[in-house]
């Protein structure tokens, strides 16, 4: 005996409402509702890289729906709106009739992007010969994976082409083939399939194994856009967007570019060039902030060695170690100003900037020429739980302690160097 839900999407997939009777109850693991398993469904599950169906089963929202060994199940939500019955699932009970609702904008949104990617897809595998290895479809995200490299030119040009198969509004068909239909034809198909299998055709685009619901015409998904592409897996990974979600998209970078522009105070059209005159300025200020600190740090270094009788013009270094606390800048900078201490200071120098505005994580680099710093790093670790490393001659890390116990620390260990 056959077990399986019946599939009545499979029949129809423009059907929004079905009734159906009970076969199971069982209550989810987390406590958050119940699962239902009808003798039929028009609920399509989450299967071949598409998210399920939304809508409700007797006014309880269905959050999930899985199949499995050919059985389809329904997660009906504790929360599931005002009736409180859908709370623990009390109102279902095995051999009870229910009445479902699909949320159609969800589903034809599906629809439209199941179908966009047979198009698109069709055209990369008559064109390129590639198979598509991988496809997601969910609520925000949809990305078709190929197994060989696509150019962007002539991904731009499989754009065009799927649009025009769009505008052709060629009939989109979808049924069980017979093994002798399956014997005779070459069709796509993106795993090995046990017992029956399903197929849609595209009107001299493409046919393949699918077990999702589709448009009538490819004329219902409205247009075919790419948002994105990228090298993945020694192939391409493609993103994008058909029919509404298409047009929401859309609408987001419209609202997104309007934003920018009252922002900037320009139009739109300008958005471009002032982003890219903004980038200029950033990186002058950049060069200019660091030139900026440099100079301080080379000036608190200069005096530091004046202190120790080396002066600007004298060519010899302090024989002595040196702990410099400078305040913010750039952790980039540490290495040169170290290497500046090292020209002033044959001892160990340990050079200390604040990580962040609270003046209690630090950032540190300590340095010897041929030189052991290990003892200072083993030192920050026992007294203040310091975190970094490096070769015995050059450590750097980070550590969260209060300046003067840190000072305190590092001015000793100078005097012990």
């Amino acid at each position: 005996m056959n077990n399986d839900t019946v599939k009545w999407y499979d029949g129809d997939a423009y059907a929004t409402e079905f009734d159906a009777t009970v076969l199971a109850v069982e209550e989810v693991s987390d406590g958050t509702g119940v699962w239902l398993t009808l003798d039929g469904t028009l609920f399509f599950p989450e299967e071949g890289g598409q998210s399920p169906d939304r809508g409700t089963i007797d006014g309880c929202a269905v959050t999930d729906v899985q199949i499995t060994d050919g059985v389809i199940r329904h997660k009906v939500a504790s929360t599931g709106g005002e009736d409180t019955s859908c709370d623990d699932g009390s109102r279902f009970s095995a051999g009870s009739r229910v009445h479902g609702r699909i949320d159609w904008e969800y589903r034809y949104r599906n629809m439209q992007m199941h179908t966009g990617e047979h198009i698109f897809s069709g055209l990369v595998h008559s064109i390129f010969g590639y198979d598509n290895v991988g496809f997601h479809l969910s609520d925000r995200t949809a990305t078709m994976d190929y197994n060989g490299k696509i150019s962007e030119e002539q991904l731009l040009e499989l754009e065009e082409r799927a649009n025009r198969v769009i505008t052709d509004n060629r009939e989109v068909n979808a049924w069980y083939a017979s093994e002798e239909e399956l014997a005779r034809m070459s069709y796509r198909s993106k795993k090995v399939i046990d017992g029956a299998v399903r197929l849609v055709e595209i009107d001299g685009v493409d046919l393949c194994a699918c077990c999702a619901p589709h448009v009538r015409k490819t004329g219902e998904v409205g247009c075919f856009k790419l948002i994105g592409w990228e090298n993945y897996k020694g192939g391409v990974r493609v993103s994008y967007r058909c029919g509404f979600r298409a047009m929401e998209d859309y609408g987001e970078r419209i609202a997104l570019l309007t934003k920018l522009s009252q922002l900037l105070s320009v139009k739109t059209d300008d958005l471009l060039a002032t982003v890219e005159k903004l980038q200029e300025e950033r990186k002058r200020l950049a060069y200019e902030l660091v030139a900026k600190d440099r100079a301080i740090a080379c000036s608190r270094i200069e005096e530091a060695a004046a202190a120790y009788g080396v002066s600007t013009e004298a060519d010899g270094r302090a024989p002595v170690s040196c702990v410099l606390f400078f305040d913010k800048v750039d952790v980039s900078l540490l290495r040169y100003i170290t290497d500046e201490m090292k020209a002033r200071f044959a001892g160990v120098v340990c050079a200390v900037i604040p990580a962040d505005d609270t003046l209690t994580v630090w950032r540190y680099l300590i340095e010897r020429d041929g030189g052991d710093v290990s003892v200072w790093q083993q030192t920050l670790r026992e007294r203040f739980g310091a975190k970094g490393g490096g070769p015995k001659n050059s450590v750097q890390g980070s550590v969260t302690a209060a300046e003067p116990a840190l000072r305190e620390v590092l001015e000793a260990l100078a005097r012990e160097a």
